[in-house]
């Protein structure tokens, strides 16, 4: 295994006492749940019997916890919740954004120095990123303590992992987990062994039924098969789903982002816990946990939808299997549960609609036509070759004269803003200088002063950029910053904190609790808990 070099800078750090070394837990099991929302869990409470009931029933939940960037999107969602830094100031602007050096596009955790070793593409790992994570200040504390980060994703199984884990593995899409070279030069024998196993073409002739009686569903969520849902199947946006609509390509492809991918992650955590011998002994480890299945129903079908409520309850009782299974090997009150998520999500704009809410879906034709018309403008104006579209933000060239960006910036302002669904094309100094409103505060938190794109365009609450249907996340409005926090441990009585969390201080309070050095100059602190 590669290995990367930490530089020991202890005098950076500071160290907080918290609990005598004996009382510290052997196991961190830090659990990200892509596209989990409070509101689901309070929803649904009364419905849960495994996982999520034993995390409730054991667990500090921080009601008022909330991710303090703008952009509510995988990578910096993961980025601000272990490294303890707003996605800005840390240069994690996006899942993806325009390079203006390379002039082409840059992956959050992409890394031309590797290659992944299921197909040789280009490698995924944490190298060019610029500072470090939980699993990074356990290490430099507690050298011989074990990291494991595993996800459906690979954004989210490296941003956990930081720079330095025994391993890092996600979903390959064709059937199994794979990794990059920066973390091993060939994937571990032990999940070749686990891939073998997982058949994902044996589900070709399954069914994804609703596992609780129709009449559950019928009173704790919304219509089946609202308008504006994805369908996944010939029959609609509903349930039962045919797996074999599918075709194995397509099924492997996607098998991540349904409940039974989430089901295999939790499997392969446990085959982790087991050949890295994890939580046996006194020097505390961690296992990071990325699940991506509520992420991908929920793009579809949305947070009020059957879909998502069977995905939550198949989740709740994998995962109680998956902590009975833990705490038989470890020992009762040896680990430390963490429950949270990388962003909220938007309901989709239909059924907000129904409810009397002004939500919409920003009109993709008239959207490109704009964007058209306001190169063309800029090109006749200001000059050709001046301006890079990538999403719905623009760069400018680094040879752009003060003056050239200020006219260019007139010009996109003036026609930009004539989007339906857009409230406000702002330059990214502009949301730098911004005002002290939770709003402007989470748009300034998300903007890097070189790295960011030069004009944003910030949508209308309740509106997305989801056009034909579907829903999505990645505004600063509370239903995309909201996020479920819970700290669990098996001596613990369920109990509810309101005070205010932000997500940066999950790392350092987490870092605390395991009497660890961490970095002075984050932007989350240590929040109390007993």
């Amino acid at each position: 295994m590669k290995k990367f070099f930490i530089l020991p800078l202890i005098a950076a750090f500071l160290f907080f006492g918290f609990t005598k070394e004996i009382d510290r837990p052997k196991l961190v099991v830090f659990i990200v749940c892509d596209q989990a929302t409070p509101e689901i869990l309070k929803k649904y409470d009364h419905l849960f019997t495994g996982g999520f009931r034993w995390l409730i029933d054991h667990g500090i939940q921080f009601d008022q916890t909330y991710h303090e960037h703008g952009n509510t999107v995988t990578g910096p969602g993961h980025f601000a919740l272990t490294s303890g830094l707003y996605p800005g100031n840390g240069g994690m602007i996006g899942n993806q954004w325009f390079d203006r050096n390379l002039g082409r596009s840059w992956y959050c955790v992409e890394d031309t120095s590797s290659i992944v070793l299921s197909d040789s593409s280009t490698g995924r790992s944490y190298r060019y990123i610029n500072n470090t994570t939980l699993s990074d200040w356990l290490k430099t504390s507690i050298p011989n303590s074990k990291v494991v980060s595993v996800s459906g994703k690979d954004r989210s199984a490296v941003l956990l992992g930081g720079k330095d884990p025994e391993i890092v593995l996600w979903d390959d899409r064709n059937g199994g987990y794979t990794t990059s070279s920066s973390y091993s030069l060939s994937l571990p024998d032990w999940v070749t062994r686990f891939n073998q196993n997982m058949k994902v073409d044996t589900y070709l002739d399954s069914t994804w039924n609703r596992i609780l009686p129709e009449e559950i569903y019928n009173n704790n969520t919304r219509a089946d098969n609202f308008r504006g849902e994805i369908s996944w199947s010939s029959n609609g946006p509903i349930l039962p789903l045919q797996f074999d609509e599918f075709k194995l390509r397509s099924l492997n492809s996607s098998f991540y982002a349904t409940p039974y991918g989430d089901r295999s992650l939790l499997s392969l955590g446990l085959e982790a816990v087991k050949f890295y011998k994890m939580g046996l002994d006194n020097e505390p480890d961690i296992l990071f946990l990325g699940l991506s299945a509520a992420d991908g129903v929920g793009h579809s079908f949305g947070p009020n939808s059957h879909e998502q409520l069977d995905n939550f309850i198949r989740l709740d009782e994998n995962l109680g299997q998956f902590i009975s299974t833990l705490e038989k090997r470890i020992g009762k009150d040896e680990i430390l549960y963490v429950f949270t998520s990388d962003h909220g999500v938007l309901g989709l704009p239909e059924y907000l609609k129904s409810k009397g809410i002004d939500a919409g879906r920003i009109p993709k034709p008239t959207r490109d036509s704009l964007f058209t018309l306001a190169l063309e403008t800029i090109e006749k104006e200001v000059g050709p070759n001046k301006v890079n579209v990538y999403g719905n933000s623009f760069y400018y060239n680094t040879n752009m004269g003060f003056f050239e960006k200020r006219k260019a910036t007139k010009i996109l302002k003036s026609i930009l803003i004539k989007i339906p669904g857009i409230e406000s094309v702002s330059s990214k100094y502009e949301l730098l200088k911004g005002g002290n409103s939770n709003i402007d505060i989470r748009l300034k938190n998300m903007v890097h002063p070189k790295k960011s794109p030069d004009i944003y365009l910030i949508p209308k609450k309740y509106w997305t950029w989801s056009y034909r249907s579907g829903t999505s996340h990645g505004s600063p409005y509370d239903y995309d910053s909201h996020i479920p926090f819970i700290i669990a441990n098996g001596r613990r009585e369920g109990s509810i904190s309101t005070i205010k969390v932000k997500s940066v201080d999950i790392a350092p309070t987490i870092a605390k609790s395991l009497n660890i050095f961490f970095p002075s100059n984050l932007d989350g602190e240590p929040i109390p808990f007993k």
